[in-house]
């Protein structure tokens, strides 16, 4: 467990969009280093407790009280020149649209993650909006933080992500955001050349969609909880999994980028060990207590699937690289669920 106290240097103001479990986590995360922080939430019942208190608890790996100079469900009264959106990317596009009217050509805007084009899709809604010169945008490729926000005004941190790639939809760009984000939170990340490579190297697309859907039946059990990557991705699940990532690396491929496979970057990321996905699946202790999806309405799917998924068997059309493991996953969350994730989806490329 690490203490974070308030006695480190200060950096500019930034404004964290997102009360869910990053949102909340990096926002704690940033206020315990000596940053001033202001969090948005669309829904005020969400981030009551934060308004009320002013505060985060942080549990975990950052332990603290954090103090939030305020939080608000009106984005007037918390924007900033510093952003980072940290919403599932479902939600990006209502994000750009609330934001629009504050945006200007010198702000910087890290979407954290981006998960598949979020940047080109966040621009591209800018611009819909009016915006006539565009903040300076990127978009990494996960968050920072392993964690789960709790009840009320607390949040558990259970890892820290170490090497999270980060591109700039402009890469000459790159160096100047990264120079006005805060010095400690730089050192978590890498540079990319290009936000096509921290699209595709969304891993969540991998780890999240397939177990759920290969795991309907325990989900969909109310009396039973069990462990996501601990209890749902068994050999065989990682099996699959594997052919899944062979083929949004083949992508990328095609694209003309080499990227890492998803058990590349478990050992990158996490030091994790072992010989396939399974084995660096068990080995990777933040998993441990990160539990399933009670329910199939969940960003597991709603988000990873039109998000993730459906861009990369996209983008693996646009290069002739067929993906027919991906496109039987889409379909069969489409099945289940009884919604067209390719209507809604990202096809940016």
């Amino acid at each position: 467990m690490v203490e974070k106290s308030m006695s480190a240097t200060s950096a500019e103001r930034v404004f964290v969009c997102g009360g869910g479990h990053q949102g909340v986590s990096m926002a704690a995360h940033l206020a315990l280093e000596g940053v001033r922080v202001t969090l948005w939430n669309r829904s005020r019942d969400n981030i009551q407790s934060i308004i009320d208190t002013g505060e985060i608890v942080s549990t975990g790996i950052i332990s603290g009280v954090a103090k939030i100079e305020r939080a608000s469900s009106d984005i007037s009264e918390v924007v900033s020149d510093f952003v980072i959106v940290a919403t599932p990317s479902s939600a990006h596009r209502d994000v750009a649209r609330s934001i629009a009217p504050f945006v200007h050509k010198d702000m910087v805007i890290i979407l954290s993650p981006g998960r598949t084009f979020g940047a080109i899709e966040f621009a591209k809604t800018l611009q819909e909006e009016g915006v006539r010169e565009l903040p300076h945008i990127a978009e990494t490729q996960t968050i920072v933080h392993t964690c789960r926000r709790g009840i009320g005004n607390t949040t558990s941190i259970f890892a820290l992500k170490h090497d999270v790639m980060i591109a700039a939809l402009e890469p000459s760009d790159l160096d100047y955001i990264l120079a006005r984000m805060p010095a400690f939170l730089r050192r978590y990340y890498i540079k990319a050349p290009s936000v096509i490579v921290t699209s595709l190297s969304n891993v969540g697309m991998v780890l999240h969609c397939a177990p759920v859907l290969m795991n309907i039946g325990w989900v969909e059990t109310t009396y039973v909880g069990f462990k996501h990557y601990y209890e749902g991705i068994s050999p065989s699940v990682a099996r699959f999994l594997e052919k899944l990532d062979a083929e949004r690396v083949a992508v990328a491929k095609g694209h003309g980028y080499d990227i890492e496979t998803t058990t590349e970057w478990l050992r990158r990321t996490y030091d994790s060990t072992g010989n396939n996905l399974y084995e660096c699946i068990r080995t990777t202790d933040a998993y441990k207590e990160i539990y399933a999806p009670t329910s199939l309405h969940h960003r597991y799917l709603l988000e990873d699937v039109p998000n993730g998924l459906v861009p990369v068997e996209h983008a693996g059309a646009h290069c002739g690289v067929k993906t027919p493991h991906i496109t039987m996953i889409i379909d069969l969350a489409c099945a289940v669920l009884d919604m067209d994730f390719r209507a809604t989806g990202r096809k940016y490329l």
